[in-house]
């Protein structure tokens, strides 16, 4: 009798989980989308909670069990994003860095697109998303990059990390704000060559 009362207890505790999973995924997406439609009428620097709040229909104490700010709700967002871009990658590792990255340049150009959301994550003020992307091409390869760690100069494998990956996110942001006048394919073999260059002589 026990056991039966216990899986019942377990069963409620699951369902109530679930529904309480579901109400926590449905907030979010109401402050995202009311994030992303003040993003489309209002400059970056100008949106508060309190705006976000009446568009989503919820109060400030809800948003705050989520975000701590408008700007820690930008970088969640930002996050998702790379994590997903992440997933595509890792389909393409097995082919040719240049390939990857040209790859990676690919979804940038096919997702900021005046109609995308992510578009709004780009470029709102102190944005680090083209800096996360280049974090991410990195991170994926930078087991390659051991071989040029020189410990007599006190250059490591982070330092390098850095800054390869800082020079990176410039050209990236670069092409984007251009238009993307250079192909993808271009602008990778100009990552990869500096890349290259500054590897070669440390």
């Amino acid at each position: 009798m026990s056991n039966m009362s216990d899986k019942n207890i377990d069963t409620k505790q699951t369902t109530s989980e679930k529904k309480e999973d579901a109400r926590i995924r449905y907030t979010k997406m109401r402050i995202r989308s009311a994030f992303y439609e003040l993003m489309q009428k209002t400059e970056y620097d100008k949106i508060t909670v309190t705006s976000i709040c009446n568009i989503a229909e919820i109060n400030r104490a809800t948003f705050y069990k989520h975000y701590l700010d408008v700007p820690d709700l930008v970088d969640k967002l930002q996050n998702d994003a790379v994590k997903e871009l992440g997933f595509k990658l890792k389909k393409v590792k097995g082919e040719s860095l240049a390939s990857s990255v040209a790859e990676t340049l690919r979804y940038i150009r096919g997702n900021i697109t005046e109609s995308s959301p992510i578009k709004e994550l780009v470029f709102p003020a102190s944005s680090g998303f083209i800096s996360k992307i280049a974090d991410l091409i990195y991170e994926l390869f930078s087991d390659s990059m051991i071989q040029y760690e020189k410990e007599s100069s006190g250059i490591t494998k982070d330092i390098l990390f850095s800054y390869i990956s800082a020079g990176s996110a410039g050209i990236i942001e670069y092409w984007c704000k251009s238009g993307y006048k250079e192909s993808e394919e271009d602008i990778a073999r100009s990552i990869l060559t500096l890349a290259s260059y500054t590897l070669k002589n440390i």
